[in-house]
């Protein structure tokens, strides 16, 4: 039985990318905006976006949403409908996670096949099996993979180099200035500092410090705490 496919983060940037022009979102636009996440999910994919209560998918764990690739649906957990409210930034990342796992872990879309001049290998699960997304402290790597395509699809790499670009002409970069890019994009701070770190291009320190990859800069005397 063959083991998930794999694709690396170049391989994932370039697949995001051709997703986000294909529905008609340019990447390398000047203006710094989200991308309509719900309306490729919707439209470009045709899928269906329900809300239900399906805590018992995994009695175990924080279930936030599903995947059922058969009736082509994406399920965000009613039971942390509050939560999705609250917080728009774990709300669009849940929808592209599950979208990851549309694009990534079944046979319906055409984007893996257009990486390169062969075809990876399917995954192990049948279309008929959902995938769901849940709090566990290892992930299994259809999991990280689907972490990875949610990250690249909401935050283009085009984008993130050019705000950070223009933000690197001001004196220094606050985490205020952050946090006003994660507002722009709709995605939480702590998304946007994980994404930030993987392009080596800035990172976030315990104290609340901005700096370059290689740098430190020595903490203040009043710190921030970050609830990232």
């Amino acid at each position: 039985m063959k083991s998930p496919c794999f694709i690396s983060r170049e391989q994932m940037e370039r697949l995001t990318e051709q997703i986000l022009m294909d529905y008609g979102f340019d990447p390398y636009d000047k203006m710094v905006k989200s991308a309509p996440i719900e309306e490729i999910i919707e439209f470009h994919f045709d899928l269906q976006i329900c809300w239900e209560s399906i805590d018992h998918l995994d009695k175990d764990g924080l279930v936030m949403a599903a995947i059922l690739p058969t009736e082509k649906q994406i399920i965000l957990n009613e039971s942390h409908r509050e939560l999705f409210d609250n917080k728009i930034g774990t709300y669009h990342f849940t929808l592209a996670h599950e979208l990851g796992h549309w694009v990534l872990h079944t046979s319906e879309t055409p984007y893996l096949l257009r990486l390169g001049n062969s075809e990876p290998e399917r995954p192990t699960k049948v279309q008929g099996q959902p995938f769901f997304c849940r709090s566990t402290a290892q992930k299994p790597m259809e999991e990280i993979q689907a972490d990875l395509f949610a990250g690249c699809l909401l935050m283009p790499r085009p984008m993130i180099e050019r705000a950070v670009g223009q933000l690197r002409k001001m004196r220094k970069i606050h985490l205020s200035h952050l946090y006003g890019l994660a507002h722009c994009l709709r995605v939480s701070i702590s998304a946007l500092s994980v994404r930030l770190t993987q392009l080596q291009l800035l990172t976030i320190d315990q104290y609340g410090n901005v700096n370059r990859p290689g740098t430190y800069t020595h903490p203040a005397f009043e710190q921030l705490t970050l609830d990232i």
